[in-house]
């Protein structure tokens, strides 16, 4: 290290003396003391100024700080923080050594085996505190937390996770409001004291939990899930109701509480509700008005319909790896599943928080159904957040949340129930529980309430879980493309029931107690015609049941032929609930497929809202409603006939004398029937289901340069099909050899 000789400092003597070692030192050498009390050590780092026998007036002023440049950082001298990184470090390593075997200790070790224990510094230890959120980023990520007792369950997720790994994100996604406790809230002038105000608090909260239990004790009460409140929300009601009474009439604060006390005693349980309401504004959903609810327009009438159906009908030959049964399983393959479910004692994998647990068919000694406790479990499914530009930029991927409570994927359930439930997909295993059947022949169906043949049916199911699996509770039939309904049962499942899954199914215990057999309904004339005499369950709102799933697949089969189309939406698990193999099914899952193939499928109430403007299952906690399903199931297909006929009509098909005539280019070609020459196009559509897009086109491989990278740069055909596509090509070059020969 050297420095640049200047002649600024060479009369101020130089601070180390004899010890100075430098070639060039800017400093004066010529007045220096040669005595030794004159010398001063470096080793404890320690600097004292050396003192001359020098007048005041030649006394040199006090050295300034030097800023040391070094060549290299080997060079440099550790820094105080360094130093105490390194004594750290030694501590735990002493620490670690110290626990291990004697005999595994070196001798030539350079920490001593019993090493002070080194007091860490604050600084270090302290945890660092997120930074927070801008107000940017907050739009971006936060979202509202449900009402009612979805608040609570956020609040829960978030201090059970705050020592977890996904503590900070969840702090940053939801910001939920600080958990109050049962304790008075801080005024300028308090009327009573701290521990009276206490008092009368408890009392408060104590009165109100016990009307917040008589409702979910009620069970003649309506909606009665939208007007329980949580801990947190009793508790904060309690302490509003104290603080206004000691805000506002604190002069009378101990003989207005005490009042307040014996009313919220003497309440009755609907004027608790109408406080609720008022509250909280927990009140029964409103249904969303379809201001732009699209008309469908086919161009046809509804037997002209009937006669594009064949073009959409399902080919489940290649859809079997996705839950469609075409064939129903043998008696020997259910008495197989049936053997293996008794060897595993009846142990299985939870549908909803994937814990293993045994089931009870006929109950254990306690009564119970499922073994392994409560069932902690996120009721809504996991969604993506929509991504942004900071997203891009930041290179930081948004974690997927659950929309009940907000809370990142893979913290806590934020609903508990009693039970665990299971379903079960393998075919053996359904048919254990029920065999299956192929539609029989019926030579004279049942006709509609007008005395009308049915020429296609759209049929919607609801599954409640059983300790046999997900069974079926409720069937809907509607004609296609009318609409009217055919039949609307509730259906009595064969095992103990565990769970309705009324959030989504619509079906509530309420129903079932209140519904009356299906056989005693049908004596009954409908209540259009009986005036006043009309039941006092409207037929909408409470269904007749039957008493077995055989029973409600009977009725449906009196409806059907093997020919006749049964339209649904995801209708493999429609028909897996009957337990029925149709092989006339059209599926809106094929007819709108997803861009990237199945099993991925685009949802009934998303594909309504797009294609027909129409608003469904708007019900919220109160499930879906399976005659709306079918309806707009149906719906979609017509949508879907009004689309086919103008590609057909645009390659010279008709319709003369109610029949689809076959355009003369594909007549050399044809069987002559209409439906034989849709199989073609049937295929097609199935295809492009099964990929995705990319059915039924050129897809080009990616290139080199196109973000991936590709083995081969050819372009890839893909199979187009046949019916309308093949007419389409061989018209294509019919044209061309024209062209070259004129």
């Amino acid at each position: 290290m050297v420095f640049t000789t200047t002649n600024l400092f060479k009369d101020i003597a130089c601070p180390y003396g004899e010890q100075c070692s430098l070639t060039n030192c800017i400093f004066g050498h010529d007045l220096r003391r040669q005595s030794a009390e004159a010398q001063e050590t470096f080793a404890g780092q320690t600097f004292h100024s050396v003192e001359l026998d020098l007048p005041d007036t030649r006394r040199p002023p006090p050295a300034k700080r030097r800023k040391v440049i070094y060549d290299n950082e080997a060079d440099k001298p550790p820094s105080r923080a360094d130093r105490i990184r390194s004594e750290l470090a030694a501590a735990r390593s002493a620490s670690g050594r110290a626990t291990e075997n004697t005999q595994h200790t070196t001798s030539d070790s350079q920490y001593s085996p019993h090493p002070p224990a080194l007091k860490p510094v604050q600084s270090l230890t302290k945890s660092v505190s997120p930074p927070p959120p801008s107000h940017a980023s907050g739009k971006a990520t936060s979202r509202p937390s449900p009402a009612g007792a979805n608040n609570s369950r956020s609040d829960n997720n978030n201090s059970n996770n705050s020592n977890g790994s996904h503590s900070q994100t969840n702090s940053v996604r939801h910001q939920p409001e600080s958990a109050e406790k049962l304790n008075p809230r801080l005024i300028s002038n308090d009327p009573a004291g701290h521990s009276k105000r206490s008092l009368y608090l408890k009392y408060i909260h104590a009165e109100m939990v016990r009307l917040n239990q008589i409702v979910s004790e009620s069970q003649t009460l309506e909606y009665k899930h939208l007007l329980l409140l949580s801990e947190q929300e009793l508790v904060k009601l309690a302490l509003d109701e104290e603080e206004k009474v000691a805000k506002d009439q604190p002069m009378l604060y101990t003989n207005v509480i005490k009042q307040r006390i014996a009313f919220y005693r003497k309440m009755r349980s609907d004027d608790w509700v109408t406080q609720i309401k008022t509250t909280f504004g927990k009140e029964k959903p409103k249904p969303v008005a379809n201001k732009d609810e699209k008309p469908i327009n086919t161009g046809l009438t509804a037997l002209e319909e009937v006669l594009i159906l064949p073009h959409l009908v399902t080919d489940q030959s290649i859809l079997a790896p996705f839950g469609y049964i075409p064939t129903p399983p043998t008696e020997a393959q259910a008495a197989d599943a049936a053997a293996a479910v008794e060897a595993s004692k009846n142990y299985e994998i939870c549908d909803r928080c994937s814990a293993r647990f045994q089931v009870f068919p006929e109950r254990n000694e306690q009564g119970k159904l499922t073994s392994n406790g409560p069932c902690k479990h996120h009721p809504n499914k996991k969604m993506f957040p929509q991504k942004t530009k900071g997203d891009i930029v930041s290179g930081l991927p948004k974690e997927p949340y659950y929309p009940c409570c907000n809370a990142v994927v893979g913290s806590p359930g934020c609903t508990a129930n009693e039970y665990h439930v299971f379903k079960s997909s393998s075919p053996a295993r359904l048919a254990a529980v029920l065999l299956f059947m192929t539609t029989p022949d019926n030579e004279e169906p049942a006709k509609d309430k007008h005395g009308k043949k049915v020429m296609a049916v759209t049929f919607d199911c609801e599954m409640g879980y059983t300790v046999y699996g997900l069974e079926l509770i409720r069937l809907t039939a509607v004609s296609w493309p009318a609409g009217e309904e055919l039949l609307d049962v509730l259906v009595r499942p064969l095992g103990a029931v565990i769970d309705l899954n009324s959030r989504f199914s619509g079906v509530w215990p309420e129903q079932f107690s209140n519904a009356i057999p299906y056989d005693q309904w049908r004596r009954q004339s409908p209540p259009s015609m009986i005036g006043d005499e009309a039941p006092s369950i409207p037929v909408a709102s409470s269904p007749p049941i039957v008493k077995s799933p055989r029973k409600a697949r009977e009725l449906l089969c009196s409806f059907l032929t093997p020919k006749t189309p049964l339209i649904g939406h995801a209708i493999d698990n429609d028909l897996n609930s009957v337990r029925l193999c149709h092989p006339t099914i059209i599926d809106t899952v094929i007819l709108f497929p997803h861009p990237r193939g199945l099993p991925m499928r685009f949802g009934l109430k998303m594909l309504t809202n797009r294609h027909l403007g129409r608003n469904i299952q708007t019900g919220g906690d109160r499930g879906h409603d399976s005659l709306e399903d079918a309806r707009a199931t149906g719906d979609l297909v017509r949508y879907k006939i009004g689309e086919k006929w103008k590609l057909l009509r645009a390659t010279g098909w008709q319709i003369m004398n109610g029949q689809l005539v076959v355009p003369p280019s594909l007549r050399r070609d044809s069987t002559g029937d209409p439906n034989e020459d849709a199989n073609g196009a049937v295929k097609a559509m199935v295809a492009k289901a099964f990929e995705g897009k990319a059915a039924g086109k050129k897809r080009r491989k990616m290139r080199p340069g196109d973000g991936a990278t590709s083995e081969s740069t050819e372009d890839e055909e893909l199979p187009a099909g046949g019916g309308v596509a093949a007419y389409l090509q061989r018209a294509a070059s019919e044209k061309g050899s024209e062209q070259r020969s004129a």
